[in-house]
């Protein structure tokens, strides 16, 4: 796997790293500098879902794995690159129904049938490439397209264990508006992956260059901060292709 194959998959962490509402900002400072210490230490302080990161189940379940408790294996795998930026509308949702199609025309060597468990030879990591990561640092990045319920379901079903977006988040970012009301099951993809033991990835980047040019499996690793007892962390994520034996 020559270093010039890999491809950066992870938004870099600054001060103007975009976070979900609510969650704390990122920050860095310094706390010794060569002039006065004779070595660099810096001082960092973010949450644990920042930039591209990965959600264990304990997220939204009290009784889900933790992060220590995933096996390092789960973060690295075969992937199929959904391209499904025709399908990507300011607040619009896709549905199982869109997916199923955009799978079927996929251009990475996946279809429907290569879904399932890793134990029977399949891929159980899928990446929705929406394009909307070139919205990342603007506002217009909170108005991202988001999934169904149906497509949670559909794909826990088939054996999926590994669900990623360039978004940030698979549902809907919902904004207290000026009544202080929030959408209606606003957190179905989190509910029903999660859930089901399925871990999400967010904030993804770069997706389209895994897709066409030189033949071969796309392969992924997703591998977090191992952080004790998380209910998520921060990822250098990168991937590459590996030829077809």
């Amino acid at each position: 796997m020559p270093s010039k194959s890999l491809i950066d998959l992870s938004h870099p962490l600054t001060s103007q790293t975009t976070i979900y509402p609510g969650d704390p900002p990122f920050a860095m400072h310094s706390v010794c500098s060569i002039p006065t210490d004779g070595y660099t230490v810096h001082a960092v302080s973010l949450g644990t879902h920042t930039g591209t990161h990965v959600d264990a189940p304990f997220h939204f379940f009290a009784q889900g794995q933790k992060l220590h408790e995933l096996a390092l294996e789960r973060f690295v795998g075969r992937a199929l690159v959904v391209d499904v930026r025709h399908l990507a509308r300011a607040r619009g949702c896709i549905e199982w129904r869109d997916v199923q199609e955009s799978i079927d025309r996929a251009t990475n060597r996946g279809t429907i049938a290569s879904l399932g468990p890793r134990s029977e030879g399949k891929i159980d990591m899928v990446l929705f490439w929406t394009g909307w990561d070139g919205f990342w640092g603007e506002r217009q990045y909170f108005d991202h397209p988001y999934f169904g319920r149906d497509v949670a379901e559909e794909l826990a079903e088939m054996g999926v264990r590994l669900v990623g977006v360039d978004t940030l988040s698979p549902d809907e970012t919902v904004l207290v508006h000026e009544e202080g009301e929030e959408g209606k099951d606003a957190f179905v993809m989190h509910d029903v992956l999660l859930g089901r033991g399925c871990l999400i990835c967010e904030n993804l980047v770069n997706l389209g260059q895994l897709v066409g040019g030189e033949e071969g499996e796309v392969w992924v690793s997703l591998v977090p901060i191992n952080l004790y007892g998380a209910d998520g962390a921060p990822v250098r994520a990168y991937g590459w292709k590996e030829k077809c034996k």
